[in-house]
């Protein structure tokens, strides 16, 4: 009896014991990032390149801009803490390139070296039409020469987020599908540089970007999502 209750009060010593030493740890939540790598290329077209990592404890979305002489934008993307995602950016370099990171409402930011870079503006492209809807923009796209192209924003409402655009053009009319963002959505003059990435073409188009509505809105929803989409 006596052997029994020694062991009972051994046992409530070693559970009191046990009980004493759980520590409740809370991990704090970090939303950070981090450059891997930046590497520039001014040959050509310049082109951008950066790895892009999620050093933090929370995932996000994040886009990448670049101001040159102008502000052009990648997708969106997304990340798990740990992750690594490249991003390429073609854009025109000034005297004072900056690349900006813009996650969890924070914006990343850093210049970067780069020299202003002139290009000689031809008679090869030019945006006829601009219909503007929720999430992306459709341009009718005629070219002069069949090519592959960026066509990136120059002058835009600074509310706005119009990605870049790389694709092959064919002679003719081109329709091509821009992914856009804003909160608000109204109609605006626009101005767009066409170049080919090899930086032989390039040409600048100012065109107005025009909203539908109503039933007019879904007919060329329709048809600018198919012929976008099918390479017309």
């Amino acid at each position: 009896m006596k052997k029994l209750l020694a062991f009972l009060v051994f046992s409530l010593f070693v559970f009191a014991i046990s009980k004493a030493v759980i520590v409740k740890v809370d991990v704090k939540e970090i939303c950070s990032v981090e450059i891997k790598s930046l590497n520039i290329f001014l040959e050509n077209l310049p082109r951008m390149d950066v790895e892009i990592y999620n050093s933090g404890s929370l995932p996000y979305n994040f886009r990448v801009s670049v101001e040159g002489k102008n502000k052009v934008w990648s997708g969106k993307y997304f990340e798990a803490p740990g992750d690594l995602e490249k991003v390429s950016l073609y854009f025109l370099p000034s005297n004072e390139t900056k690349i900006k990171i813009h996650f969890c409402n924070k914006i990343f930011e850093e210049s970067v070296e780069t020299k202003e870079k002139e290009f000689e503006e031809g008679d090869w492209f030019s945006i006829r039409k601009a219909r503007l809807y929720s999430e992306f923009i459709v341009l009718e796209v005629v070219s002069n020469v069949s090519t592959e192209a960026v066509i990136m924003p120059l002058k835009y409402p600074d509310n706005w987020i119009v990605e870049n655009y790389i694709g092959k053009l064919k002679v003719g009319k081109n329709f091509v599908k821009i992914n856009f963002e804003s909160e608000i959505i109204s109609e605006r003059n626009v101005s767009f540089a066409i170049v080919s990435t090899d930086g032989k073409y390039f040409s600048k188009s100012e065109v107005k970007v025009e909203r539908k509505i109503g039933l007019e809105y879904w007919l060329f929803y329709i048809f600018d999502i198919v012929r976008s989409s099918i390479g017309l």
